[in-house]
């Protein structure tokens, strides 16, 4: 009896710790694989939103920087908003989001007075104007600064396009472009809380460009014209007295010369027949000015492309360059009285 119950004491002793050792194994297995679990979850949970931007060049750095031609010439008056060369490069992008994302595009540098979106440079009448991918990725561009938000999306790498325009802003000038803008793009969204995936990443431009404004100077600055004594019966077919005359100016090679006749005594005239000067003593006659035998009608005193009544006299070719006219008497309204006949006309020239 005394020894069984020994032997008995001593298996429940022997159950009892093995029983012990048993469930604090277990437990610290399972604390164990908990934690593993949780740990892993951590980690799916913080790779699974992103933006790999620029995907070619890993997503905490900045894109490559753009380049226009080392030097292009352009003439003086080319039309403002005119695009003079574009250059764009692709960055790539790769991208999974599981809430909207806000893709926000800054640009550093002073924009042009009157012009949406494009930025003043050192040189005279030349801007920059960037663009970059609408959206997450593809070939579409949306024009900067910018603001947009990105829906749920994932895919990648797929191609994220940067670009530059020079622009004409105004009249062209000489020089080598040292001062240019740059824009920055950047993401935000509650799933991206990654600082290596929001990075900002800045899109600059190389300077070293140098511009080339084609001029051309006016070797004929003032022309005085004779016209021959006429009777009024001269007048009966309508005009009379035909008096050739030129203008000339020197260019460079490739440049097309505007022409815009202002009436100096009377600016807001753009009909084709010159006011007389207030010195004439004639009336019923006026003065007409021909290209060829075309009639130029008058327009505002500007060198502006596009001009009221601007025409066109030619393309240069580098040599002196002559532009002929010919100017004449024609019968105006009223009793024709005789008198002295005078006018004065301006010309400006577009240099495009």
């Amino acid at each position: 009896m005394n020894s069984t119950k020994a032997m008995t004491t001593g298996r429940e002793d022997g159950i009892k710790l093995i029983g012990k050792r048993s469930v604090k194994h277990v437990g610290a297995w399972m604390l164990q694989t908990l934690c593993a679990g949780l740990l892993m979850l951590c980690s799916i949970h913080a790779q699974a939103d992103y933006v790999h931007l620029p995907y070619n060049k890993g997503w905490t750095a900045n894109f490559d920087n753009l380049s226009f031609s080392a030097s292009f010439s352009a003439s003086r008056d080319v039309p403002v908003g005119t695009v003079l060369q574009s250059v764009n490069a692709d960055g790539k992008i790769s991208y999974s989001n599981t809430c909207p994302v806000t893709k926000t595009v800054t640009v550093s540098g002073t924009p042009v007075p009157g012009m949406a979106d494009t930025y003043q440079t050192n040189v005279p009448g030349i801007g920059v104007h960037l663009y970059v991918t609408a959206g997450w990725s593809g070939g579409n561009y949306t024009s900067v600064p910018s603001t947009e938000v990105l829906g749920l999306s994932s895919s990648g790498p797929t191609n994220f396009y940067t670009r530059a325009d020079l622009v004409v802003t105004g009249p062209i000038g000489n020089g080598t472009l040292t001062t240019l803008p740059s824009m920055t793009i950047s993401y935000s969204g509650t799933c991206i809380d990654d600082p290596n995936y929001i990075s900002p990443h800045m899109q600059a431009l190389n300077p070293g460009t140098t511009i080339i404004g084609r001029t051309c100077s006016v070797t004929t600055p003032s022309v005085d014209v004779t016209l021959p004594t006429v009777f009024p019966s001269n007048l009966a077919t309508g005009s009379a007295g035909a008096t050739p005359f030129s203008l000339g100016v020197n260019c460079t090679q490739g440049v097309t010369v505007k022409v815009t006749l202002t009436d100096a005594s009377n600016a807001a005239n753009t009909s084709t027949t010159l006011s007389l000067a207030p010195n004439s003593s004639a009336a019923g006659v006026g003065l007409q000015i021909l290209s060829g035998s075309t009639p130029i009608a008058y327009g505002p005193d500007s060198a502006v492309a596009g001009n009221v009544n601007q025409w066109t006299a030619g393309t240069t070719t580098g040599d002196p360059m002559n532009i002929p006219f010919t100017v004449r008497y024609i019968r105006t309204t009223g009793a024709i009285t005789p008198g002295t006949v005078k006018g004065a006309a301006t010309f400006t020239m577009s240099y495009q």
